[in-house]
Order: C-alpha cells, then structure tokens, then sequence
C-alpha cells in the first residue's frame, strides 16, 4: 500500500486543478450566456455555452468531490501510521522514562495527537480548501486576463486577511499552549479518578472526586474564554473588511455598467469571482482556528516518538539459549536518581536449575535487581551476565523469552482467561492453556466462571479476586516454558493451601527453570538452595535457612515472622 501513496496524492492533485479550472470556468461562460441572450444572438451559440457550463459545473463538482474522497483515504492513512509509530515507540522507552511520566497523559496524547493528524490533513485537503485556494488563483488570473482593474479590487483583501491573522494567531499560539496544558491537567484528574474507583468508593469520596475535576476543567474553561475573544475579534474584523470591501466592489460595479464600462454578465462574472475569492478566505481563517488547536497536540505525540531515551540492541547483539551455566552479577550498582540510589556493589552468582531467594525489609533493593535481570534497567556500574554474556550484548526480545516475571501486583488485560494466560503464548493451544492453569491452580475457579476460560477479567482484572489474578498470572508465565521464572512476592494474596499446592508444582519444574523468588514471607522459601539477605542496597548474607540464622538481620526477620505466626 506504501508503493501506491505517491500515485494516490498525484491522483488528489489532479482532481484538485481539475476541479478548481472547471469550477472558475463556469462563471466565465455564464456571463457569455447572458450577454449573448441580451445581445439577441443565435440560439445555436446558446445552446453550445449551456452545454459547456452544464459539463463544467458537472465535472467540476465530480473532480472535487473525488479529491475530497482521496484526501479523506489519505488523512487516515496517514493517521493511523502515526498512531501506530507513537504506541511502537511507547513501548520501546525505558522503564526510567515511563517512571517520570504519567500513563494517563500519555495515554491522551497518543489518542488526541491522532486525531489532530486527521485534522489537520482532512482540513487542508478533504474540507476542499485546496480546491478553494486553487480556484483563488485561477479566479485572480481569470480576472486579470479580462478586467485586470477588478482584478486588483480582488486581490484588496488577500494581504489584509493574512496581516489579520498573523498577528492574531501568534497572540493566540501563545495561548494556547497554556490551553493545553490546561485540558492535559484535567484529562489526568479524570483518567486518575476513573481508574482508581474502588478507593473512591471505599473512602466515600464520590462527590468530592467530581469536584475535583470540575474545578480543573472550570480553570480550563476560564482561560479559554480569553482564547475565544481573540479568535472573535480576528473574526469580527474580517467580517468587517469583507462587508466593506464587497460594498465597494458592488457599489463601483453599478457606476461601471451605468457608464457601460462593463456588461451585465461581466457584473454577474466579478460578483461570483468576488464570491469565490471571499470563500476560501472565510476558510483559511476557520483552518487557522483549527490548525492552532490541533497543532500542538500533534507536536506531543511527536515529542513522544522523538524522544531518544530508548533502551536499543546494539548492532552485534546475539540472541541466547535457555540458562544451562549461571547468571552473575559483576560489582553491580544502580541508581534511580542521583540522590536515590538502590544497588551497592552487587556480587551475586545465580547457578542455573537453581532457587534463588531475595529476603530483606521493604526498600532493601529485592525488586530493582529483579529489574535489572529483566533489563528493565542497565547497571550504572559493573555488569550482569548470562552464561558469560553481558546483558547488554543480548537480544532484548530473545532475553525475555528466557526470564519470566510474575509481580507481586498482576495486571491483567480487559480479555478472556484464554487470551490473558496465552499472552505471553498466543499460539499455545487449549489442552497447553489448561496444563499451565492447573499448575497455578485456576483450572477449577476458571471452569466455574460463566463462560470458563472465555470469561472476560475486567479492566486490569478487576472482576477476579487478588488471589485468581496472581494465578491467571503465574498460568501466564509457565505457559511459556521460561529458562528463569522471577517470582516478586507473587503468591502474596493466596492461601497458605494454595500456595504449597503452586509451589510443589514450581518444584516439578526445578533444575529445568532457575527460580528467583522475591519474598517476605520466609516459609514460602526455606527450601531454597541460596537464600540472599539485601539490607539498604546491599548483599550482607548468602546462604541456605539454617547457615544464615547466625546473621542478625536474617535471624531477626525470622523471628519476627514466626512470632506473628505463633
């Protein structure tokens, strides 16, 4: 479809000029008509101009309303490539860039970016102003051919509509960047609310979260109240110089035919050119009006694609096999911030076919080495490697065929079980869905749905409990066979039952995946062949349960935990 763009605007084009010579001719040919029917001339010559300006208004219209077809083709076209390479492009940043910036916004910017690209096109091509800019110029030309001295009366207003609007709009463009940031402030108080309903609901704030986000939409509208005096005093001003100037015109019209200057079909000829000349003005200040509104938004789902910050396969990346040696962490350390910082010198060997568990208090850094496993991150300092490979010299996409991550807080997809536990394998059929179930243990909550595994889970899985979320997940990703299966506090919502019964089937699993479980709940890891103790970004203890209950800190969160229990 890419080859045939170029024939398809040239095709537009075409049927643009086609459409803006036909229509300026058919006036020119009328006012042969009355002047022939004034003079009393044969009606054969009659009958030849009827014809002509029948096939040229016909033609015409035809001619313009395929090149209003072809534009409308093209406008979303090219809208929907644009939409495409935005969201491509999203999620290709990093974790860091998503981390500054609010899923919401972005969300709003991709989606009305798009639509200001259908605009935009549609108002240049599809809203016929190209037709009426061409026609301008072929009515001035017409004109200037045959009354060249109306053909400057026409030409009066063109520079007084530009000077007009351009000192206007750069007023306006001004503006309207507050505008917008404006309308993004509120769409986040909105999107913020919407998808955070059940605390809304839980805290009994259904009538305070409207307010809230009326008072942003109210200052909003505020502002743009000022915007619109602007584009109305551009409006008003014009209205004016187009009464005036099509006063005049007729006035002086009048004195040119009394004083037979002029016939009366040239008089109908200059009012219908004066018409055709004052249209596609109306139209390039109502295009102004737009453009400046749909403008802007376009440029943020361009800054979105522009931006560089992306974490790309280096030109001699490899791809990699599953784990058959180790994973080791080389002197690695890792800041979010330059004043947060989250990994301290990091030396850690992961043996593959092995259970690794991360222990520590909440902050101790569990999570951010997950990441950097998952090259969500790269080290700031030192290396990670897979079987002797840096990370970084690995195929992002083949990477993440062999690790698999289970959080601790699943989000699932507004779809069927079917297609959330396929994610990760979309062509795995029924009898492999249901295996990798029945190993989480949701087989059976899932065949008591209405529709079992063609049940729909809700936005983010809000129709399932914590508990039947964090199994559809770990259905997920045992259903792609993973080389290492990172478990970040992933049985955290179920029953002690349930978790023994997924972790003996995890064990089935063992020396064929190396396991790292992230937990806080130390019963759920005492089997483990090395337990790591994290405490403020660094590695203080490595061991089995027993060998670390001499550490302190290890001992004291042991303790902790079993008093609990006791």
């Amino acid at each position: 479809m890419l080859q045939l763009f170029p024939l398809v605007f040239v095709g537009f084009l075409l049927l643009a000029i086609g459409a803006a010579i036909l229509l300026t001719a058919a006036p020119r040919i009328f006012q042969k008509i009355v002047d022939l029917v004034i003079a009393g001339n044969s009606l054969d010559q009659f009958w030849k101009l009827l014809a002509g300006y029948g096939l040229c208004l016909s033609i015409g219209s035809i001619c313009k309303f395929g090149a209003t077809k072809i534009s409308f083709y093209i406008a979303t076209q090219v809208e929907d490539r644009w939409r495409y390479a935005g969201l491509h492009h999203y999620y290709q940043l990093p974790f860091a860039w998503h981390d500054k910036h609010d899923s919401g916004e972005v969300g709003t910017r991709i989606d009305k970016g798009g639509s200001a690209i259908f605009v935009l096109l549609y108002e240049l091509f599809g809203q016929n102003l190209l037709v009426a800019i061409l026609t301008l110029l072929f009515v001035v030309i017409y004109t200037f051919l045959i009354l060249p001295f109306f053909g400057v009366l026409l030409l009066l207003p063109i520079p007084i509509y530009i000077i007009i609007t351009f000192f206007i709009s750069r007023t306006i463009a001004l503006k309207q960047a507050s505008l917008n940031r404006l309308e993004r402030t509120a769409n986040r108080a909105l999107y913020d609310g919407v998808s955070n309903v059940r605390t809304v609901k839980a805290f009994g704030k259904e009538d305070q979260e409207p307010e809230y986000y009326a008072k942003r939409w109210s200052k909003y509208h505020s502002f743009e109240y000022g915007v619109e005096r602007l584009w109305f005093t551009q409006e008003f001003l014009q209205t004016v110089i187009e009464v005036t100037l099509r006063t005049a015109l007729l006035t002086y019209c009048i004195y040119a035919i009394y004083s037979q200057q002029i016939t009366l079909g040239q008089l109908i000829l200059i009012i219908s050119y004066q018409q055709m000349t004052f249209a596609p003005l109306a139209q390039l200040n109502q295009l102004f009006t737009r453009l400046r509104r749909n403008a802007k938004r376009a440029s943020h789902l361009f800054e979105i694609i522009g931006e560089k910050d992306v974490l790309t396969d280096s030109p001699d990346a490899v791809s990699v096999k599953p784990l058959l040696q180790e994973i080791v962490l080389h002197n690695v350390s890792f800041e979010y911030t330059k004043k947060t910082a989250a990994l301290y010198d990091i030396n850690l060997a992961i043996p593959a076919g092995t259970t690794t568990a991360l222990v520590g208090r909440s902050g101790a850094g569990k999570s951010t080495l997950a990441f950097l496993l998952l090259r969500f991150y790269d080290p700031d300092q030192g290396k990670i490697t897979y079987d002797g490979t840096d990370l970084r010299s690995i195929q992002r996409a083949s990477l993440r065929k062999q690790v698999t991550w289970i959080p601790q807080d699943t989000s699932l997809f507004n779809r069927t079980m079917r297609e959330n536990i396929a994610y990760g394998n979309p062509k795995a059929g029924q009898e492999a869905i249901e295996q990798a179930a029945k190993l989480a243990q949701a087989h059976e909550f899932i065949l008591k749905t209405p529709n079992g595994y063609n049940s729909v889970t809700g936005e983010r899985g809000v129709k399932l409990s914590g508990g039947q979320r964090q199994r559809i997940a770990i259905a997920r990703s045992l259903l792609t066979k993973p080389s290492i299966l990172i478990m970040d506090e992933s049985t955290s919502h179920l029953d002690s039952e349930t978790e023994k019964a997924i972790s003996e089937s995890i064990q089935e699993l063992h020396h064929k995946t190396t396991q790292i479980i992230i937990a806080h709940r130390l019963s759920t890891i005492l089997h483990a062949d090395q337990i790591v103790v994290l405490d403020e970004g660094r590695v203080v203890a490595v061991g089995k349960h027993q060998e670390l209950l001499g550490n302190p800190i290890y001992k004291r969160l042991y303790e902790l935990q079993f008093q609990r229990a006791k």
